[in-house]
This record gives structure tokens, C-alpha cells and sequence, in this order.
């Protein structure tokens, strides 16, 4: 019998070429890692952070371990680090990162993977989910913040959901770039993206507000009297909503409970006593019909996903076999014979 492990590699370009784009596939892929978490197949445990200089936004997100059980039944982790500088200063994205994946029964890894353009589908896709559970159908009007990497994705993700969008403001601080961007994306997507020169005018009237804005707790800037009824407020960047806008929403829905514990808005919201955990829902059990999802059309919604390593995982995985269909990647070898057992 042979002893040797092989594994395949796959770079952005493979992908890409894999079907990395392809967003209501990524969606799918979300929709079925929360189901599996919260029916209990899976494992996703809070990953631990290294900060660099004393600087929370340059950070090595460590290792973060998942496991998804079920009809899946795959282990991994994603190794990611974070440089804000690093778009202006050279040119490169913030965010760098790769994902391992691990057969559970031998621990060998069977595919290692460009995690960089992954983890940006991933998380625009995490929009997706909450409008096919949390939004309506029936909405018009779409409010883009930040003229970013999220924000494509996010963008992708908006369009696959949703239809008869007839107005998307985008705002950004730096025009020029939101005027470009939105050239951009329009053609990637569709969308009818228009930019305007604030966030309230980007806000008021918006049946959805999606942004993907870098900012701190103390320069959250979404007002709570900006928010129309039935609106849904996708939170993927943290801290842009003001506490008072938060609580203008009826329903809080959530990932996962590790928001909770750190200094972003919903964790300030609990130090403060302005929130209760055990009051939030998780898209899990929305997902899985266990906990009512939108129950009325005025109804306020605030999603907020953090992101989680099942998602990088399990959108990785979807990647992963549609390589190894197309024979695409490289195959490394990891031994031919192990020197000690």
C-alpha cells in the first residue's frame, strides 16, 4: 500500500477558474453551514488574534479551526492576516489568507487554497443570506457604503437576491473612487449604483443598507432616524451603526455569540446594558425554521455576521470539488513514505 499524501493546490487564478464567482453558490454554501451549526455538525470555535504594534486593524487572525460533520464530514482551518496599509501603500489587498483542508479520519490535509479572494465572497455572500431570510423580495431601493473589496462581493450578492432594485446609492469619502467603483460594479452586476455625496442621503428611504465601511465603536456614524420601516440592516463591518440605530431594529439576528465578548457595536451594546445576548436570534435556527425570520413588511431587522470559519471552509470545500472536476490546481506531495510513525 502507498504511504505517500498527496494534496492539491489551487492559487486565486484556479480559483476563480473553479467557479470562486460563481455567488449563488457561495450563498448556498452559507445557508447549508449555518443549518449544519445550529443542528449541531459542526464545529466553530473562536479563533485567537495577534495584533501587531498595538494596532487593532493590523492583526493575524491565527488559525481558525472548524469542522464540518454530516454528509460533508471535513476538517480545516484558515490562517489569515490583516495590513490596512496595504492597498495604498503597494497596491495588494488588506486581507491575506489561505485555507487548509484536513481529511477528520487520517488528519491529512487533501487541498490547500488561496483564501484572500474567498474570504471577500464569503463575507459579501453573508447579505445574501440575510436577505433571502431576514429581507423582501419586493424591495426597491439598496444603500452601499464603502467603495471596497466587501463591497463587490456584497454587491454580487444583492443583485443575485434581489431583482427589481430600481435605486443603489453608493457613498464612499473618496468620490473619485466611489465614481469608479460604481462603473465598475455596475457592469459586474447590473445593479442601477448612483453615487451620492452623503451617508444620510445614501440611508434615508433604503428598504436595505448593506455597508462595508473600516470603521471604530466611537466613529459609528448610521443614525437610528435615517432608518425607514422594513428596512434590513446588514451589519458585516462591525461598528457603522450608532447604538440608537441598533435599537430602532425589532429583531436582532446574529451568527454567532462571539460579537458578544469583544469591543465591536454589539459587544459595546452588552457592556453598556443596552442589549441582552439571550435576545438575539441566530440565522441558524431561522435558517432551520426553529426562530421566526421577518414576520412583518415594517418590521426592522438587524443582521449582524462577524464571519465564521465554517463558511471559509465549507465555500472552500464547494471550490474544491468542482477543481477536482474540472482538473484544475496543482497536486503537491506532501511525502512519498513518512520518515518516523
Amino acid at each position: 500500500m502507498s504511504k505517500a499524501v498527496e494534496l492539491l493546490f489551487l492559487s486565486q487564478e484556479d480559483v476563480i477558474a473553479a467557479g470562486g464567482m460563481d455567488i449563488k453558490a457561495v450563498i448556498d454554501a452559507e445557508v447549508k453551514a449555518y443549518s449544519m451549526l445550529d443542528a449541531g455538525q459542526a464545529q466553530d470555535p473562536v479563533a485567537p488574534q495577534i495584533h501587531f504594534e498595538d494596532d487593532q486593524a493590523k492583526r493575524i487572525m491565527a488559525i481558525h479551526p472548524c469542522w464540518l460533520a454530516g454528509d460533508i464530514n471535513v476538517a480545516g482551518m484558515k490562517l489569515g492576516a490583516r495590513a490596512p496599509e496595504n492597498p495604498v501603500k503597494i497596491g495588494f489587498p488588506s486581507i491575506t489568507s489561505v485555507i487548509e483542508m484536513i481529511d477528520p479520519m487520517t488528519g491529512h490535509p487533501f487541498c490547500i487554497m488561496d483564501g484572500t479572494f474567498l474570504t471577500a465572497m464569503r463575507t459579501g455572500a453573508t447579505t445574501g443570506v440575510a436577505l433571502r431570510y431576514l429581507g423582501q423580495k419586493g424591495y426597491k431601493t439598496a444603500a452601499l457604503l464603502g467603495a471596497g473589496v466587501m463591497g463587490r462581493a456584497q454587491a454580487l450578492a444583492i443583485a443575485s437576491e434581489l431583482t427589481g432594485l430600481t435605486d443603489v446609492r453608493l457613498f464612499d469619502i473618496r468620490k473619485e473612487k466611489a465614481l469608479a467603483w460604481a462603473d465598475e460594479v455596475k457592469g459586474l452586476t447590473g445593479l442601477p449604483i448612483r453615487v451620492v455625496d452623503s451617508a444620510e442621503a445614501c440611508i434615508r428611504g433604503a428598504d436595505l443598507v448593506a455597508p462595508t465601511t473600516l470603521v471604530s465603536v466611537k466613529n459609528s456614524y448610521i443614525r437610528a432616524d435615517w432608518i425607514k420601516p422594513g428596512a434590513l440592516l446588514c451589519n458585516i463591518s462591525d461598528n457603522d451603526y450608532q447604538f440608537g440605530a441598533v435599537q430602532r431594529a425589532s429583531k436582532i439576528v446574529i451568527d454567532g455569540p462571539k460579537q458578544f465578548g469583544i469591543p465591536v457595536t454589539l459587544g459595546e451594546m452588552v457592556k453598556a446594558g443596552l442589549l441582552k445576548p439571550e435576545n438575539a436570534l441566530r440565522i441558524g435556527a431561522v435558517v432551520n425554521g426553529k426562530a421566526p425570520g421577518r414576520q412583518s413588511d415594517d418590521e426592522i431587522i438587524f443582521f449582524s455576521a462577524l464571519g465564521m470559519g465554517i463558511h471559509d471552509l465549507m465555500v472552500g470545500y464547494t471550490v474544491y470539488q468542482r477543481a477536482k472536476a474540472k482538473g484544475i490546481g496543482t497536486p503537491l506531495k506532501l511525502w512519498e513514505n513518512p520518515y518516523w510513525v
